[in-house]
């Protein structure tokens, strides 16, 4: 007999370095929706007989996939079992999962549910007295997913055969999950020209890099195997600082609308990561890619290696550890125009930005340790390491005082879990969770710099100037000078020779330290009260230390033109409990959650002011979801906030965004930022290998966090709870299955996303009307507009496409097929452009509107090639991976006075004349700035505006170069790996 089977979203290759035995053949029949639901191939098993499995679904396309439950770290199994005679229900049939780990019981009708079944591949058995058991091996569960598994048994007899079981997916929407979530797997990320998880996740409808639905950054969570991580201290202008590597995750999903009341911190999407658990064998993978083959012009100095593996330890005990380390000599390219002059050092090289280079590294480890029957016990460990040199066009030909970075970011998570018996009444789960997150920021000069050992790898740790200082957090004695800093001049190194534009000699006097750590616990409660109803209790606490440092040009004492260092040191405390229930009333299905947060800053008096006490936020949920002819329709409404970032709660000095090194006030009283969502949800499947998603939403932002004016004085600033905005858009989606080797995926999101301010550094009231009054009266405020917000990217369409040679397909040569298993994929990208500001040259004065002008729109298409191999025993691909394959040069922003990436060549000659006007004086021969090819009199000075204006023209030129206003040049990589 055939054995049944269900797609899954590996190819034959990947699936049989995980199941040796397993022979996979091509089977598009029974594929399931592309990006959405799927279940394993399936394995028989009666009396100990094992039936082959004779199929194989090809493996799923693109990356994101529709429908789901709560962001979580498990999906569901359910489904009938009946009598294979009679078809009549079989009551009291257990089903167990993993050898019983969990499980569930039918009811009187025959249908079952096992709740809380944890992401990735499960062994289910199905088993009722008098009946001959079923077992099903490699049942792959997906996060928030419903598989259905319907099972006929046969009563027992002397001589009885196998029967074929078939595990069919749930075709349509289960109505009792009904959040948005678009999902990316490891495996897939390798079979698509995509690196990080991030990457992966920015490919989602409405994702605009790490912003959603047009929300700021630092709306979104970060969850990591059920326990919400994030950085609370700067999340709205920094990273997180953590890295997945690919190679133990699981699954990573984006929830943009709808998600659980079980979750929090988040108002704008919802990140959910599973990692994997070790395995009954073992399996690994290696691999190296690079573009050092490549020639001038295409190789940018990237190496990354990867290695990775997992098994068993023995008594049950499963390991998985993964290292992903990359090295770039340029880690941020741009794809900028060449240097104008011939003179410019990097005609040579136009490609590489000098002291630019950069090195991750991100280390993970798990263990998974089973204690009985009924509990398990994960703990995982992970480690980031970001380290960056950075490119300053004033250090250009200095670079030894240009700045550098590091971000350094550890995690440490416990699990328990407990589950109830097969044969319980009413299932339960219960899963307790501790976490310990700790992460640090350095920003500054070096003092020393990094030697390159291989590529962009120096395999040191970067040292600054007053990082001692910093890390004290000594504000006494960085009043005066910092040790190691001095003042910086302008530059003799430069080609032109004159004293203009370029810096040497010393550094900005850049300090910028701080430290976030977070121990946190929370407690799930799942409990199961029949098929059409589950109940989710719970709650968690954490207690965070934030550590922060500033000081702005330490070369030079605090006086009263110099803003004084700033140090904070506090310890806020949030907790936060929920209360959800998911039923189902025929066709209709509720569910209904609510959730408290409650945050205490406990700012010190001598940081900001008096304690203000706890603050509070009440978050009711709703969804109602029903199933129509061919389709699902889901409505849902909730309110979500989240606490403001840590940094906004005390004083700072610091080179902000508008780069004038501003005094801001902290204010400790400020509250959540919160937002009401409302969304419409259509899915429908016009044909077996189609579907189609329709997301209508609304969002309506309030009390976000912006800097107000104390007095009339716009440097006299403090933070408040005064922003709010509104998101509407319409997301569509196409999805064709994986069929005859070929699918693809389309997404369309047309939104506008406005608010009053588009960034907490900017000033809420920036328009001010002059009076019509006698001098000396005060100007006029208007009245609040909402303006786009900075990413408010209006049209937004992602093609992701994929497929894969047949084995045997193409001429051979030597008996082998040569374009056999050959898998290609792409992706293509275009958004229109994103909103700016208009200033005049100064920037102190808006022409316009805030954000009422646009970038042009930018387009890319990304392709990666794979040929399989095999060596020495163990499988493996040779790879081409490519981004921005036709080497569009997308303009990413653009100076806000002239509306383009280049200056004027009347403001040229302007700043030119000036920088002359400043320094009119003969060079002589003398001098380190003499050049002897600008003395065209040859009397050894270099004098005059007939020969000093021209070199202050080209060094304007020079430095005004548009480099970073330009996004990523075409780079290519090769790439070789090997599986076991």
């Amino acid at each position: 007999m055939n054995a049944p089977h269900v797609c899954a979203p590996f190819s034959a290759t990947a699936v049989a370095a995980r199941r040796l035995r397993r022979r996979f053949l091509k089977d598009a029949r029974n594929a399931v929706p592309l990006m959405a639901r799927r279940a394993a191939p399936i394995r028989e098993f009666s009396r100990g007989t094992r039936v082959p499995t004779t199929g194989f679904c090809a493996f799923v396309l693109a990356v994101l996939s529709a429908g789901s439950l709560a962001a979580q770290t498990g999906g569901a199994i359910a489904g009938r079992v009946h009598d294979a005679t009679s078809s009549l229900s079989i009551a009291g049939a257990l089903i167990s999962v993993d050898g019983g780990r969990q499980g569930a019981a039918t009811d009187t009708g025959g249908f079952y549910r096992v709740r809380e079944v944890r992401s990735g591949w499960h062994r289910v058995q199905i088993g009722r007295i008098g009946y001959r058991p079923v077992v099903y091996d490699s049942v792959l569960v997906r996060s928030g997913e419903t598989v259905t598994l319907n099972a006929a048994l046969t009563a027992l007899a002397l001589q009885v055969e196998s029967i074929a079981v078939t595990a069919t997916p749930d075709r349509v929407l289960d109505p009792m999950v009904p959040q948005d979530l678009q999902r990316v797997t490891g495996e897939e990320i390798r079979k698509l020209p995509v690196t990080t998880v991030a990457e992966a996740v920015a490919l989602s409808a409405g994702a605009v890099g790490e912003s959603y639905r047009g929300g700021r950054l630092g709306e979104q969570a970060f969850v990591l195997d059920g326990i919400g991580v994030k950085n609370q201290l700067d999340a709205s202008t920094g990273s997180i600082g953590l890295r997945i590597p690919p190679d133990i995750l699981t699954e990573a999903s984006l929830v943009t609308n709808g998600f659980s009341a079980r979750y929090g911190q988040a108002i704008s999407g919802l990140i959910n990561v599973v990692t994997k658990d070790g395995g009954d064998h073992w399996e690994g993978r290696s691999a190296l890619e690079t573009d050092r083959p490549l020639p001038q012009g295409w190789d940018y100095g990237i190496d990354r290696f990867v290695v990775a593996g997992s098994g068993p330890l023995g008594k049950g005990i499963g390991v998985v550890g993964v290292l992903d380390a990359e090295g770039r000599l340029d880690a941020d390219p741009v794809n900028a125009p060449p240097p104008p002059a011939a003179r410019d050092p990097r005609n040579d090289n136009p490609y590489l930005l000098p002291h630019n280079s950069g090195e991750r590294y991100d280390a993970g480890l798990k263990f998974t340790v089973p204690l009985g029957t009924r509990q398990t016990v994960r703990l995982f460990g992970l480690q980031s390491i970001d380290q960056q040199l950075l490119f300053d066009p004033a250090f250009k030909y200095d670079p030894a005082f240009a700045p550098a970075q590091r971000v350094r970011a550890s995690l440490v998570t416990g699990q328990i879990q407990h589950t109830s018996g097969p044969d319980a009444v009413n299932p339960f789960t219960i899963d307790l969770r501790v976490g310990y997150f700790d992460r640090s920021f350095f920003r500054g000069a070096l003092a020393d710099q990094p030697k390159l050992a291989v590529g962009g790898f120096t395999f040191s740790t970067f040292h600054f100037l007053g990082q001692d200082l910093a890390e004290r957090m000594d504000t006494t004695a960085a009043r005066s000078a910092v040790p190691g800093f001095a003042a910086p001049d302008l530059s003799d190194r430069t080609p032109w020779g004159v004293p203009a534009f370029f810096l040497g000699d010393g550094s900005r006097g850049e300090i910028a330290w701080n430290r976030f750590r977070e121990l946190r616990g929370k407690l799930d409660v799942t409990l199961g009260a029949g098929r059409d109803a589950d109940f989710y209790l719970g709650g968690e606490i954490a207690g965070q230390h934030v550590q922060t440092f500033q000081r702005v040009f330490a070369y030079l004492p605090v006086d009263s033109t110099m803003p004084p260092p700033t140090a904070s040191d506090f310890k806020p405390l949030s907790a936060a409990a929920y209360a959800e229930t998911q039923l189902r009333v025929q066709d209709l299905a509720f569910t209904i959650g609510l959730r408290y947060d409650q945050f205490d800053g406990r700012v010190p008096a001598g940081l900001g002011g008096k304690r203000f006490g706890a603050q509070r936020s009440i978050n009711p949920r709703l969804a109602v979801s029903t199933v129509l002819k061919g389709a699902t329709f889901v409505a849902s409404w909730g309110r979500f906030s989240q606490a403001p970032d840590f940094q906004y709660l005390v004083d700072a000095a610091f080179d902000d965004t508008t780069r004038t090194g501003r005094f801001r006030e902290g204010n400790p009283a400020l509250g959540f930022e919160s937002a009401m969502q409302y969304e419409f949800s259509l899915r429908l499947r016009p044909t077996d290998i189609t579907s189609v998603r329709t997301n209508l939403y609304i969002k309506r932002l309030d009390g976000l966090v912006a800097s107000v004016p104390l007095t009339l004085d716009p440097d006299s600033t403090i933070f408040g709870n005064t922003d709010f905005g509104t998101v509407k858009g319409v997301e569509l989606i196409f999805e064709k299955e994986t069929t005859h080797g070929w699918g693809m995926r389309v997404a369309y999101t047309l939104q506008t996303a406005t608010a009053t301010a588009t960034n907490a550094f900017q000033i809420l009231r920036r328009i001010r009307i002059d009076s019509l009054l006698p001098p000396g009266q005060d100007t006029i405020f208007p009245a609040r507009v909402e303006f786009p917000l900075d990413y408010d990217r209006r049209h937004s369409l992602t093609v992701i496409g994929q497929g894969r040679v047949d084995d045997g397909a193409g001429p051979r040569l030597f008996g082998q097929a040569i374009f056999g298993g050959l898998e290609a994929a792409a992706i293509f990208h275009f958004g229109s452009g994103l909103p700016y500001s208009r200033t005049n040259t100064a920037g102190d004065t808006l022409i316009g509107l805030p954000n009422s002008a646009r970038l042009p729109p930018e387009y890319s298409l990304d392709a990666l090639v794979r040929r399989p191999i095999r060596l020495m025993g163990m499988n493996g691909g040779l790879y081409i991976d490519a981004r921005n394959l036709l080497n569009r040069r997308n303009t990413l922003s653009v100076r806000r006075d002239t509306g383009q990436p280049t200056l004027t060549s009347g403001t040229l000659q302007a700043i030119a004349l000036a920088a002359y006007s400043a320094h009119p004086e003969a060079i002589p021969y003398e001098s380190p700035r003499y050049r002897q090819w600008a003395d065209l009199d040859g009397n050894g000075l270099i004098e005059g505006q007939n020969e000093l204006l021209p070199l202050y023209m080209a060094a304007a030129r020079d430095f005004a170069q548009p480099l970073f206003y330009y996004g990523p040049p075409r780079i290519v990589r090769v790439g070789v790996e090997l599986t076991f």
